[in-house]
């Protein structure tokens, strides 16, 4: 029979048990781990905090085209360094440097590469462009259709799309098109897209680290990445003179490259955010600001897409990509033939009509093209031909088939603006 001493002493170690518990949880939650844990546990919010990268960059740019006043930009307000759009680029980098890097080390087949890097990108930019030029273009400009489509104007739409297909000579501007003193930016039909051929610059360099093996020295080349970006980034502003934008976004795409590099030692801590981001707000008016801020928002990208827990996307869809190609032609629409100008109506209204553009880019372009990604010829025996260098795997080979599945089926696929 138990006696009431009995059963005070049970219930104290039961409400020891629980607290133990909750301060192992709280510490573990405070500490963290490393990168490399995170991205082996298979769950992440990657495409969950690419969209809200898109959704920064529409917000800036509606900042811009509206009213033109930055009341709106809640970074800005509190950094006067940096605007929301900026900040939603370096995060598309960053997690591309991450994700790219990645893809290459994990499957170091050249042609392979390559092939997924351009089905991520082209398809979905062609079909964005040729809808521009040919379907929407002829219906808003404000020259004759026949002025519209002459081959000898240097904006005409042939060369338009040409030069778009080709990333890395795109234009941006079709012939009389948001010439409107009330768009966003006169005449620029889709102003982001710029960021593309920047992209694709960099997978080249990815690339090019793999097939010269560097990946075998993580520590080596990492350092080196990160003194090309001191040199050509950071040492500029110490004698006064204003980062590139250009440098800047590629600067996050080779921090997101050292991190999955140095995984191992990287850790995914909620008490080192905190320290980063109260270091970054109390050194907001000095000249370090611009670096701590960076600093935070290459860090916060970790910690949002492994920390926290956020519901997942239906359908794993992935809008980004779409978002960031449709939202500023949309939004040169809407405040143009909708006379909006007020910068919060104005993101109200672009994010449906964009989302919808998106989603169709999705389904009917990008997504059918990815699926090309493991594309094998069939023999005439009527197996499947392993791309060269690569053995056809087993019927049973759960390595193999995982390889492209690990984590959350991201490799192959970028991150772009």
């Amino acid at each position: 029979m138990r006696t009431l001493s009995d059963e005070f002493v049970a219930t104290a170690q039961v409400a020891q048990g629980r607290m133990a518990k909750s301060v192992s949880t709280f510490a573990r939650v405070l500490m963290g781990r490393s990168l490399a844990d995170c991205v082996d546990s298979g769950r992440d919010n990657i495409l969950q905090l690419r969209l809200l990268a898109a959704f920064m960059v529409i917000l800036g740019h509606c900042n811009m085209g509206g009213t033109g006043s930055w009341f709106y930009d809640p970074l800005n307000m509190v950094f006067s360094q940096v605007h929301v759009h900026a900040a939603g680029l370096m995060v598309f980098f960053t997690i591309s440097g991450f994700l790219i890097t990645m893809s290459f080390e994990r499957r170091p087949h050249l042609l392979r590469f390559l092939r997924a890097r351009v089905l991520r990108l082209w398809p979905a930019l062609v079909f964005c462009m040729a809808a521009w030029a040919f379907v929407f273009g002829p219906l808003l400009t404000k020259l004759p259709l026949q002025e519209y489509f002459s081959t000898g104007r240097g904006d005409n739409p042939y060369g338009y799309l040409w030069h778009g297909a080709l990333i890395f000579g795109i234009r941006n501007n079709l012939p009389g098109l948001f010439q409107d003193k009330a768009s966003v930016v006169p005449g620029q039909v889709d102003t982001p897209i710029w960021s593309i051929a920047v992209e694709a610059g960099m997978y080249l360099w990815v690339a090019g680290a793999g097939v010269l093996r560097l990946y075998r020295f993580p520590w080596l080349t990492s350092l080196a990445i990160a003194v090309i970006f001191s040199v050509v980034l950071l040492w500029p502003m110490t004698k006064g003179t204003p980062p590139g934008y250009v440098l800047t976004v590629k600067g996050f795409f080779g921090a997101g490259a050292i991190a999955w590099l140095l995984r191992r030692y990287i850790p995914v801590s909620t008490g080192l955010l905190l320290a980063i981001v109260i270091t970054c707000f109390l050194a907001r008016h000095t000249s370090h600001a611009l670096p701590l801020i960076w600093l935070t928002v290459g860090y916060s990208v970790f910690w949002l897409a492994y920390v926290p827990r956020l519901p997942s996307l239906p359908g794993n869809v992935d809008l980004s990509y779409g978002v960031y190609l449709w939202a500023w032609p949309v939004q040169q629409c809407v405040v143009i033939f909708a006379g909006v100008h007020e910068p919060l109506v104005l993101f109200a209204i672009t994010v449906p009509i964009v989302l919808a553009f998106a989603t169709l880019s999705w389904v009917y372009v990008e997504k059918p093209a990815l699926r090309l990604k493991d594309f094998r010829w069939r023999s005439s025996s009527g197996r499947l031909d392993a791309p060269a260098g690569h053995a056809a795997p087993a019927g049973n080979d759960k390595k193999h088939a995982l390889v492209d599945k690990t984590p959350a089926q991201l490799v192959g696929v970028t991150s772009l603006p």
